[in-house]
């Protein structure tokens, strides 16, 4: 019982914070990417936001990557799927582990490494980050499913939205349209929402 309530507390304490950005995105965005994802990890945290990821592999990594490497760990939470570090890819479990050692945030989520819930645990984790976040930074795919039920969720609650679409197209979301940014350097290809309605 004790540990439900300290992730009630610490999930309240996040989602009090203004100043929350998500930056989340495509598993499968190729490490070529992962100075484009640091680039925009430093510019949002130069404008004073705290940032928001899922600690995946790809996009998520390439985030937490950055944190770790320029000191600023203690400037981003993790939504976490899992209850503990053996949930997350071995690919990214030492890194969230030093994320974690060197002042990162981690909302913990319901399930286990080997439980069926795992579908719908990722799901409420990006549902749980969309709910905390002001708005969201999205790298995509053309398998940016998870990515696209995020970004959709984000749409839902007129959210500010920025997105990356890496070798495919926005996605066609009711009530919205793509407006390309005019700001170019990393911002360079990058579209926003603009809602119609």
């Amino acid at each position: 019982m004790r540990v439900k309530i300290q992730e009630v507390d610490q999930y309240r304490s996040v989602i009090n914070s203004p100043r929350l950005l998500g930056i989340v995105g495509s598993r499968s965005l190729g490490y070529q990417y992962a100075d484009h994802v640091g680039q925009i990890v430093d510019d949002v945290l130069g404008r004073g936001y705290h940032i928001a990821t899922g600690g995946a592999i790809g996009t998520d990594e390439f985030a937490l990557s950055r944190l770790l490497h320029t000191g600023h760990a203690d400037h981003c939470t993790v939504f976490a799927a899992w209850k503990g570090y053996e949930g997350f890819p071995a690919k990214v479990r030492a890194a969230i582990r030093q994320f974690k050692d060197y002042g990162g945030h981690i909302v913990w989520g319901p399930a286990g490494k080997n439980e069926a819930l795992v579908k719908t645990a990722l799901l409420m984790r990006n549902i749980r980050l969309v709910d905390a976040c002001y708005g969201l930074v999205a790298f995509i795919t053309g398998d940016s499913r998870g990515t696209i039920f995020t970004i959709k969720k984000a749409a839902a609650k007129r959210k500010p939205l920025v997105v990356f679409a890496v070798d495919c197209d926005f996605p066609e979301i009711p009530g919205m349209k793509w407006q390309l940014l005019r700001c170019g350097g990393m911002w360079e290809g990058a579209a926003k929402a603009v809602y119609t309605r």
